[in-house]
């Protein structure tokens, strides 16, 4: 009897045992469970982002002290008894979403919370240039020799104004191709009102097809009409007196094409034909063909470019047929707003038959060099000054002169 009360006992006091645990086991669940909740954690940053580089922003409260608080298992500082904290972690996104992983623990309890930041990066559009562009200059020519007489004469010392007006609308037929027409207008006045018959005016229209990419060359070919003006200064003739009358005009055709290796070096090569016809008299109304073979390097800050020109007329006027050459070199040198450059130009002409009048077949030669300074004031307005020396040699002594420039130029290009 004594034994089964001692059994009974004692499983009572397993049972009461058993259910004691597990009240305490279920109170700290409820207190875990509850301390979670009391963890607050949110982002004061947005969601989605269109640049890779920023700041992700949340802030973390609770009802006890903060005791640990992590981003992507990376521990951040936490300000000793404080239970509220407010963070900025700054990143790099990568496109798409990114996780940024927050752990919080306090003395009561801890919590975890995911957040994501998607990344969208904006798409950008090249600008397509516009239809419509040309470039405006004004300049100022000085010379020392305005009619380039022969050495030993007297020379006239004068300055002209130059203006120059440019323009070009391009009608696009894809990304490759397009067609555009263009205008040109350039005419100068002598300061000097004696050199009134100096004065010319020079007007041109053309229209120009280009394909980007035809055979892995850029390819153009240019139909137009150029008309070269004399200002009448006949005092016999006082209605015209002052008015331009035509003297030359041109109806001309060329095509060229020129092929790039990245931005550091191109070559270009070019044919035109010329229907000259001479107004006031039929000796020089004839063909002229050009020929033309360009090289344009750039080294860092340095632009090196190279022209081989070649002319040839068939004129009516046998006399009058010649043939040109043209080497035109030059480097610039590139410091931004400035441009520095230095030129040179030789030109060699010789007449293929002997004039009557001098009995001579005459053979023309001219150097010219120049210095050129550039500011940019911005990526449309530019000043420029030229320092200029022109050098003729000939075997017609009355051919032969020397003369000095400087020329100033205001330019916007729209």
């Amino acid at each position: 009897m004594f034994n089964l009360c001692l059994r009974a006992l004692i499983l009572l006091w397993i049972l009461a045992f058993l259910v004691n645990s597990l009240e305490a086991q279920t109170n700290e669940n409820e207190q875990s469970s509850e301390s979670s909740q009391e963890i607050l954690v949110f982002r004061t940053s947005p969601a989605k982002e269109s640049s890779a580089e920023g700041w992700f922003r949340f802030q973390v409260s609770a009802f006890s002290p903060l005791l640990v608080v992590k981003v992507n298992g990376f521990a951040q500082m936490v300000k000793e008894g404080a239970d509220w904290a407010e963070y900025e972690i700054p990143y790099f996104l990568k496109k798409g979403k990114n996780l940024f992983k927050i752990f919080v623990l306090t003395k009561t309890g801890q919590h975890e919370q995911e957040f994501f930041v998607t990344y969208e990066p904006v798409e950008k559009y090249k600008k397509a240039p516009p239809p419509l562009n040309g470039v405006i200059m004004i300049g100022q020519t000085n010379s020392d020799n305005i009619l380039s007489v022969q050495e030993g004469n007297s020379k006239t010392s004068a300055a002209k104004n130059d203006l120059l007006l440019s323009g070009a609308y391009a009608i696009e037929i894809n990304k490759e191709i397009a067609v555009t027409l263009s205008a040109v207008l350039k005419f100068d006045r002598h300061q000097n009102r004696s050199l009134v018959g100096q004065e010319v005016l020079f007007r041109q229209l053309g229209s120009e097809y280009r394909d980007k990419n035809l055979l892995g060359f850029e390819f153009s070919t240019v139909m137009g009409q150029s008309v070269i003006s004399l200002k009448e200064a006949n005092p016999s003739n006082p209605y015209s007196a002052g008015e331009f009358r035509e003297d030359i005009r041109s109806l001309y055709i060329s095509a060229g094409a020129k092929k790039s290796w990245g931005k550091k070096f191109s070559v270009s090569l070019k044919i035109q034909l010329d229907n000259q016809n001479k107004v006031k008299t039929d000796s020089e109304d004839g063909t002229l063909t050009k020929t033309s073979l360009g090289v344009k390097s750039r080294l860092g800050n340095f632009n090196i470019k190279g022209l081989l020109d070649s002319n040839s007329t068939s004129f009516k006027a046998p006399r009058k047929d010649y043939q040109s050459s043209l080497l035109d070199a030059g480097i610039a040198y590139s410091w931004t707003p400035w441009v520095f450059g230095v030129n040179y130009q030789n030109t060699n002409q010789q007449y293929k038959n002997v004039d009557p009048a001098t009995n001579i077949a005459l053979k023309n030669k001219k150097d010219v060099m120049s210095l050129n300074f550039k500011y940019a004031f911005s990526k449309s307005t530019i000043w420029g000054l030229d320092l200029k020396q022109i050098k003729q040699d000939s075997n017609d002594a009355t051919k032969v002169f020397t003369e000095n420039q400087t020329i100033f130029q205001y330019i916007w290009m729209f």
